[in-house]
């Protein structure tokens, strides 16, 4: 009975786990972000108002299936699957990337998409976006 108790255990803690180390929307830089696209320029250039390390970036937008785009682009973003972006048509999820592994997320009103089927990586050295005159917002070129 007791290796069975163990067993058990183990098996709640290994899936657990996989709860324990989620990303978590970053307020401050979404902030930052907010306010950069707000301003009189409406100009956000992302490699600026970053202070983490990063190479490129993915925005996904709403009912995105995480697992297939890891599938699709090679890339390990199991720290935001429970994120919860595959349910909601509420924000796009912007994805930052170093070596191909998501290291933040900015969960944005949806203006962000990028449009197309979202499944483009961006290069940091690219990061730069611009609030249209019709909100939405796109890559600058």
């Amino acid at each position: 009975m007791k290796k069975l108790f163990g067993i058990a255990i183990m098996l709640v803690s290994i899936v657990s786990c996989e709860y324990l180390f989620q990303l978590e929307n970053d307020e401050i830089l979404k902030d930052k972000i907010v306010t950069g696209l707000s301003s009189q320029s409406g100009k956000v250039d992302l490699a600026k108002i970053t202070d983490f390390e990063w190479d490129s970036l993915i925005i996904l937008g709403p009912y995105s299936q995480i697992e297939k785009i890891e599938e699709e682009l090679n890339l390990n973003l199991s720290n935001i699957r429970q994120n919860g972006i595959q349910h909601s048509d509420s924000y796009d999820l912007i994805v930052f990337l170093k070596d191909k592994k998501s290291v933040n997320i900015v969960e944005l009103g949806r203006a962000m998409s990028p449009g197309g089927n979202g499944r483009t990586v961006i290069s940091k050295e690219k990061s730069t976006f611009l609030k249209g005159n019709d909100g939405t917002v796109r890559l600058l070129k």
